[in-house]
């Protein structure tokens, strides 16, 4: 079991934390190469102006993204790149102002793992930036639904970051039915994760993808959380539940 401090975490994304061999970051492996203009609520969030997680646009001043890409870090060294299909190059970059990490986050068990930034500008919305539709409250998440997943995440457990936006489509796994794969215990499922993948493994979220969105009929249903090895067999990727959160990100 390893644990490694967080600025560690974005300088290299391939650390493990506190759920046996859990890795956060997520990843997109068995995926394919998007266009930002297929997703164009997708954006990279850049730490010190590199590549370190993904997000959601919610509106034109507010990304949504995980607790722990936020964890120990100030808003002076956030921005996020919106409208391009690379991390690196294109569309529009904008500074963050103010970091909103839920108070409840647990950096030991990644329960709570959302957080809401806002940036210092306006996004000027169209063709490759736009907002996306949240999860209702009441909309309770189902067994083998096929959400989309998208980021910049490493390609295999332990393969390099892509430069261009790559996608996946994985089964939804029910709390319930997660536990069977990772327990209830400390560093297991909550009430407040889910899961999403196949039993063979094969196709996933991994390292770099940490914060962005899993998206079912065009709707934001997930955060891109944690999991175990990338692809591997019977370790789902787990993502934070936002129906439960709704209040918390409407403010």
């Amino acid at each position: 079991m390893i644990k490694s401090s967080f600025t560690l975490l974005l300088l290299l994304k391939v650390v493990y934390v506190s759920h046996g061999n859990a890795i956060p970051g997520g990843r997109i492996v068995g995926g394919t190469p998007a266009n930002i203009s297929n997703y164009p609520y997708q954006v990279s969030i850049l730490y010190d102006g590199s590549h370190s997680c993904g997000g959601s646009i919610i509106s034109n001043t507010y990304i949504l993204t995980a607790a722990h890409c936020t964890y120990e870090i100030t808003a002076s060294q956030l921005s996020i790149r919106a409208g391009s299909s690379f991390h690196n190059s294109g569309g529009t970059v904008v500074a963050v102002s103010q970091i909103y990490q839920h108070t409840q986050f647990n950096a030991d068990t990644y329960d709570y793992d959302i957080s809401v930034l806002k940036l210092k500008s306006s996004l000027a919305l169209g063709t490759n930036i736009a907002t996306i539709t949240m999860i209702a409250a009441s909309t309770a998440i189902k067994n083998g639904d096929l959400a989309v997943a998208t980021g910049w995440g490493r390609l295999t457990n332990d393969g390099t970051i892509p430069t261009q936006l790559q996608t996946v489509s994985l089964p939804t796994i029910t709390t319930a039915t997660c536990t069977g794969y990772y327990g209830t215990g400390v560093g297991g499922i909550t009430d407040r994760m889910f899961c999403a993948g196949y039993a063979e493994g094969g196709k996933d979220t991994c390292q770099g993808d940490s914060g962005g969105p899993l998206v079912l009929s065009g709707t934001l249903i997930g955060i891109t959380s944690w999991g175990d090895v990338c692809g591997g067999a019977n370790s789902p990727g787990v993502y934070t539940k936002l129906s439960l959160f709704r209040s918390y990100v409407d403010g």
